[in-house]
């Protein structure tokens, strides 16, 4: 800093006198510019020298009153005043800096100077704050006021108004304040008189009103102030922590607050961050007399649920008031300390000793059933809200939550479908549980029932955009069921039944599009397949879907599809666009929720199949499209199209979500055929996630990785041994070489090996062993090693230390021996 400061002086030192001057006057160093330009002054009498002289002492003068330093402000403007040119600027501020440093003669001196049109229209603020200094019983000044000016008009009336206030005259204080022009420069109190004068009916409108006060009126810290009182909790706390101390006593002292209210007051407005759970129960604690020692042991108690480490100063200062108590802080704590099993046991003694107490008990039993289901793993949740709903049937969000557990966290179609009986019989009207079964009956193909939810749904909600789709469903699907059975008399009433729904324009032409193939078929061919045409120009924008709807609404209705193929334009050389491929994607969906196999939606596909692939190219700055498109992929089980896809993605984004859908399009979803170190990898990714807060991809690879081991995650170990058994014994030849490494070092190297196997395909890996060792091992039987998955696991790892540069204490000799023998290595290394 000392540096800089010199090269300044040096660079200054070069420069001539006006050259300083305007460099420091530029820079905001008004001091320094104003003895400089004092100096030029002496030389000349230059104009542009002068007002930049005036400028710096005005300057200097607002930083003197930002600092409260008043008097050294007057000086500085007054030195302003003799160089500046007229008008003057800040005239009306001079005036209130001679008043705040209790210089009234020269204060008084200058009003005597106004005209009152000064007063009235150019310093509107000035007889603003002249007003409240009026009100503050400086009556004294009135004398010096120009006399026609409003102020001294208007002040009679507020003296009026006040004085009524004071005696309590309510209708003399208001007929006072509305002779008081709307502009008067006693507005604002003028708005404080109102609130003060408002009722207990109308004391709402009080914020709003004293709102409107601007923050720069004189008037506003009283605002604030009146506002405080008028307010509680945490409102009341908000306005307080702006007011300065005085104010806040003044609040207080209206407010009737004792000493240890004061002290909690200001205990509260000292925090700069919000209360944690600790701070506001040791409050209460601390305050049991400003709280009430009643209302503080109920708060305290229920603040155990959160804060449990209070229980034992809960114990010292208030009695437990029975045994409920006593185990349910019990439980409490054991759930602070993670003990779920001594945590559950205190709740269920709760419940004991609530059933004594049956049915008026009910609800409490209920609700610990659902505290413990917040706690518990999915399985046992779904028992515990189920429990609960036997001593409250009417708690809609149990039923709701218990179907999620069922749909999505561990998937039971079987249980699922008796839990939404159950709900839809609890609640036969309710929206979100008739949607959830209309969709339940659509996917299990049940069309008639999926229609009758449908139709309940849209009594209940008669804009239901979803249950107006699945009736159009239902219709075309009978539509087309008619349509085979050359039933043609009736298939254009259904379509015209479909068409009446308040629909959107696609599933018109979709009805139009199906009326295309109802004229192919029955009556012109010609004509219909000029409408099929037409109408799937307007349902698509691109040739890949045009063909693809062809495809599938052709198959649907078993009708041969060359014709439609030389009738719709080419396909073949088209990319998609984004917009394109999530069109795709939506047909998809709704053609598969029309079938009861996928061979037809299979046969669509692969007849667009090459275009796909190109297009997939050109979006690759799509990553949540693309990852939309392996979602449908995968559930409509394509597997060719999603390891094209997933395989892009997996290179482009290295993310663990489209690690798992590379996996499940190598295994083709049959978890049975992931060797270890896919597994090992899997893990990676699965850890990887949750560090994320990826909690959905969590839960797909960590589902992929149990069904991959019989619902046991082999990397997570339990030390039950009790059910061992040594003939059951499973050889894991890669346990056997790296179990003896430690976790942390086998990550490292399962890290390694992801970027291995990113970095080289199997078949260069293959050819690199080959080439590294076949010199120890004869090269063909070292061949027939690598279609072994378990051999390419260990060599795998085994490189990967060899390039982290890990002595793991295994060689390749001793990879070969555990191989090549095909005995387990019993031998510890380390022996």
């Amino acid at each position: 800093m000392k540096k800089i400061i010199q090269k300044i002086s040096a660079g200054l030192n070069e420069l001539t006198l006006p050259q300083k001057a305007r460099a420091h006057y530029e820079a905001g160093r008004f001091k320094e510019a104003t003895d400089l330009f004092k100096e030029l002054l002496k030389q000349s009498n230059d104009v542009e020298h002068k007002r930049c002289l005036a400028d710096c002492y005005l300057q200097r003068a607002w930083a003197m009153a930002d600092k409260g330093m008043y008097k050294e402000a007057c000086v500085l403007w007054e030195n302003y005043s003799t160089y500046g040119a007229a008008p003057l600027q800040a005239l009306d501020t001079y005036v209130l800096w001679l008043l705040a440093c209790k210089n009234n003669r020269k204060a008084y001196a200058v009003l005597e100077s106004f005209e009152a049109r000064q007063l009235d229209e150019d310093y509107p603020e000035l007889a603003a704050h002249l007003g409240a200094l009026l009100v503050a019983d400086c009556t004294d000044m009135l004398a010096h006021l120009p006399k026609d000016s409003a102020l001294p008009r208007h002040w009679p009336w507020v003296d009026e108004a006040l004085s009524a206030y004071r005696d309590g005259e309510r209708e003399q204080c208001e007929q006072a304040l509305k002779k008081l022009p709307f502009r008067s420069a006693f507005r604002d109190l003028r708005a404080l008189l109102k609130v003060q004068l408002l009722d207990a009916a109308s004391i709402e409108q009080a914020p709003a009103m004293l709102a409107k006060i601007p923050a720069a009126s004189p008037y506003r810290a009283l605002a604030d102030t009146c506002l405080a009182y008028l307010q509680m909790g945490a409102d009341f706390i908000a306005t307080m922590a702006g007011l300065e101390h005085p104010q806040r006593r003044v609040v207080a002292h209206a407010k009737g607050f004792s000493a240890q209210q004061m002290n909690l007051l200001e205990t509260l407005l000292k925090q700069k961050t919000p209360l944690n759970d600790k701070m506001r129960f040791n409050l209460a604690m601390q305050y049991q007399e400003v709280f009430g020692t009643h209302a503080a042991q109920a708060y305290c108690q229920g603040a155990l649920a959160n804060y449990p480490a209070g229980y034992n100063d809960y114990r010292k200062h208030f009695a437990l008031k029975d045994p409920f108590e006593e185990n349910r802080l019990q439980a409490l704590l054991c759930e602070q300390g993670k003990n779920s099993y001594d945590a559950r046991f205190y709740w269920e003694r709760c419940i004991d000793i609530l059933k004594r107490n049956r049915p008026a008990n009910d609800k409490k039993i209920a609700l610990i059933f659902r505290h413990m289901a917040e706690k518990a793993p999915y399985d046992a949740a779904a028992e515990l809200l189920a429990a609960s709903l036997e001593y409250d049937a009417d708690d809609r969000q149990s039923y709701l939550t218990i179907l999620s557990i069922y749909e999505q966290n561990r998937p039971d179609p079987v249980r699922y479908e008796e839990w939404l009986e159950r709900s839809l019989k609890r609640f036969p009207a309710d929206t979100d549980l008739l949607v959830r079964a209309a969709k339940s009956a659509a996917n299990r193909k049940a069309f008639k029932k999926a229609a009758a939810y449908a139709k309940a749904l849209l009594k209940v909600d008669p804009v239901n955009t979803l249950a107006k789709q699945m009736l159009f469903a239902n219709h075309m699907a009978h539509a087309r069921r008619l349509l085979k059975a050359e039933k043609f008399h009736l298939v254009e009433k259904e379509i015209q039944a479909a068409e009446q729904l308040s629909i959107d324009k696609n599933l018109r032409r979709q009805a139009e599009l199906l009326r295309g193939f109802y004229l192919w078929q029955a009556e012109d061919k010609k004509q219909g397949l000029q409408q099929i045409a037409d109408a799937l120009a307007k349902l698509n924008d691109d040739p890949i879907n045009m063909q693809f709807q062809a495809q599938m609404e052709a198959g649907l209705l078993e009708l041969p599809t060359a014709a439609l193929t030389r009738a719709l334009p080419a396909f073949k050389d088209y990319l998609l666009s984004a917009p394109e491929l999530q069109r795709l994607i939506a047909a998809m969906e709704y053609y598969d929720e029309q079938l009861d196999d996928r061979t037809l939606l299979f046969k669509a596909l692969d007849k667009i199949k090459a275009p796909l692939k190109k297009s997939l190219q050109w979006l690759l700055d799509h990553e949540a499209l693309l990852l939309s498109w392996c979602q449908a992929l995968e559930k409509i089980a394509h597997f060719e199209l999603l390891k094209h896809c997933a395989k892009m993605g997996n290179v482009r984004w290295r993310k663990p979500l489209w690690r798992y859908y590379q996996t499940v399009a190598d295994c083709q979803a049959d978890a049975s055929r992931l060797d270890f170190m896919t597994l090992f990898m899997l893990q990676n990714a699965l850890e990887e996630a949750r560090a994320d807060n990826d909690d959905k991809t969590a839960v797909l690879i960590g589902r992929l990785i149990e069904q991959a081991s019989g619902a046991i995650n082999p990397f997570q170990f339990e030390d039950d041994f009790d059910e061992f058994d040594e003939e059951e014994f499973d050889d894991d030849p890669i346990d056997d070489l790296f179990g003896h490494l430690p976790e942390s070092i086998m990550r490292r190297i399962g890290k390694k090996t992801q970027d291995i196997m990113a970095k080289t395909d199997p078949e260069r890996f293959m050819a690199k062993c080959i080439s590294q060792y076949g010199k120890r091992i004869d090269p063909q039987r070292l061949g027939i090693l690598l279609m072994n998955p378990d051999f390419v696991g260990a060599v795998m790892v085994l490189v990967a230390a060899e390039e982290l540069k890990i002595d793991i204490g295994v060689s390749f000799e001793d990879i070969l021996e555990r191989f090549v023998d095909d005995s387990p290595q019993f031998q510890l290394p380390f022996f």
